[in-house]
């Protein structure tokens, strides 16, 4: 097992590398600070399993050093365990909201340690394991046949499918708030599902979801696929957007990154970016309530497109 441990105790790192050696653990690497640790992460070709980090450290603290490994692809899951010699439950509120995996106090006890690293030893056995059936899984899911009109679950942090954003905003406090309720729909997914098949398909839309998170960030925004090639977004904030400058910058970012081999399609579907309503007061009821008429009306539509689409569809199915 390979061990990373941070902290700007040299007492601390002694006292773990006697430890863990001790106890035959694995590799360990220790820093003092978070930026030194995130060096040794980038310079990495084998994967660290677990991490040991204090919550008190200088410059960027632990819980933010958790929070930035955690957004790495490759570490979402690896079992982290905070060290700290508080007990407040603020403190290791945040730090499991961070995504810790467990902690351990200062003074170290060495037993614990150890059985708390023999745990995170397991752990991290399991989740190798999960992670290969779900890959598994993904195959077979790739495999399946995709309904143009389904909300599939897509593979792209933050991008929920319809059902989860309803949820999100039917939970929001009683109160007002300022959103802009956007729609963004991809052009000619129809076609791309018809003629290249469900997994170029699915990452088609992955594309698009990782262009229109780019051209959101630095906002507060929930997002969510509905099917039929339609994500609804709420951006948070009382500014009036500019949709074409959103449209505009989707494009561009889905056109720059765009790969045929691995999409699968040779040119980037594009993609519209509309406001569902001017208005821009909202409570979580009233703005799940526009979702679901925006996405009536848009299906209305969207069947009249469909029998246009397959008009065009069936001299080339038929001459194949």
């Amino acid at each position: 097992m390979r061990i990373l441990a941070v902290d700007d105790d040299p007492i601390i790192l002694d006292l773990l590398k006697g430890s863990l050696n001790k106890d035959n653990s694995g590799d360990l690497i220790c820093c003092e600070t978070a930026e030194a640790a995130l060096e040794v992460l980038q310079a990495q070709t084998t994967p660290i399993d677990c991490f040991l980090l204090d919550i008190m450290l200088p410059g960027i603290d632990g819980i933010e050093l958790c929070e930035q490994i955690r957004a790495m692809k490759s570490y979402r899951t690896t079992p982290i365990i905070m060290i700290t010699a508080s007990r407040e439950a603020d403190l290791m509120g945040r730090a499991f909201h961070a995504g810790a995996t467990d902690f351990v106090s200062k003074p170290l006890d060495g037993i614990e340690l150890g059985a708390r690293i023999n745990s995170a030893g397991m752990l991290n056995d399991s989740l190798h394991r999960e992670r290969h059936a779900q890959h598994t899984l993904a195959e077979l899911t790739e495999k399946t046949k995709i309904r143009f009109d389904q909300a599939v679950s897509l593979d792209t942090g933050g991008v929920t499918d319809l059902l989860a954003l309803e949820n999100e905003l039917l939970r929001m406090p009683a109160g007002v708030y300022a959103m802009n309720l956007v729609a963004i729909d991809v052009m000619g997914l129809r076609g791309v599902l018809r003629a290249a098949g469900s997994p170029a398909f699915r990452r088609n839309l992955e594309q698009v979801a990782e262009a229109a998170k780019e051209a959101l960030d630095g906002r507060v925004w929930k997002m969510g696929y509905a099917g039929s090639g339609r994500f609804l977004a709420v951006v948070m904030g009382r500014a009036r957007l500019n949709h074409a400058d959103l449209q505009e910058h989707m494009n561009e970012a889905l056109t720059s990154g765009w790969n045929m081999e691995t999409n699968g399609t040779p040119m980037p579907p594009e993609i519209q970016v509309t406001p569902m309503t001017d208005k821009r007061l909202w409570t979580g009821l009233s703005a799940s309530d526009m979702l679901r008429e925006h996405l009536q009306n848009k299906d209305m539509m969207q069947e009249l497109a469909a029998d246009r689409e397959n008009e065009l569809f069936e001299p080339l199915e038929n001459a194949a």
